[in-house]
Order: C-alpha cells, then sequence, then structure tokens
C-alpha cells in the first residue's frame, strides 16, 4: 500500500528555535564527551575524530556567555 500524501506543515518560529536550541545542547554535550574521552571518540570513528579536530573553542562574550558578543 503506498504512502498517505500529506500535506506541508509549517513549523512555528518559537518551537524551531527550541528545537536549534536542544540540538545545539546536545553537539556540545557530544562534543564535550568525546573531549574528555578519547578512547571513546576512537571508536566513534573517523567521522568523529574529523570533527574534533576542527572543533573550534568556544569563545566567551561580554557576559561570559559562549559565543555571545
Amino acid at each position: 500500500m503506498p504512502d498517505a500524501i500529506r500535506p506541508p506543515v509549517t513549523i512555528p518560529q518559537h518551537l524551531m528555535i527550541e528545537r536549534l536550541a536542544q540540538s545545539e545542547q546536545m553537539r556540545e554535550f557530544f562534543i564535550q564527551m568525546w573531549l574528555q574521552n578519547p578512547v571513546l571518540a576512537r571508536q566513534a570513528g573517523a567521522r568523529v575524530r574529523e570533527l574534533l579536530a576542527v572543533a573550534p573553542a568556544p569563545t566567551l562574550g561580554a557576559a561570559g556567555d559562549p559565543d555571545l558578543p
């Protein structure tokens, strides 16, 4: 049976911003986990090592928050 075609759904801006923030938090968590545990990073494979090799160090803004001016 073919999949039913659903009309496109618009995600509200506030929800998209919340999801992007959550995604960024998860990304930062995994980067920190891999940086603190190099053995785990090696087990994760070459792609993780590539990502960590180019990961910029967070900068602190005026308020002490990472990446804020």
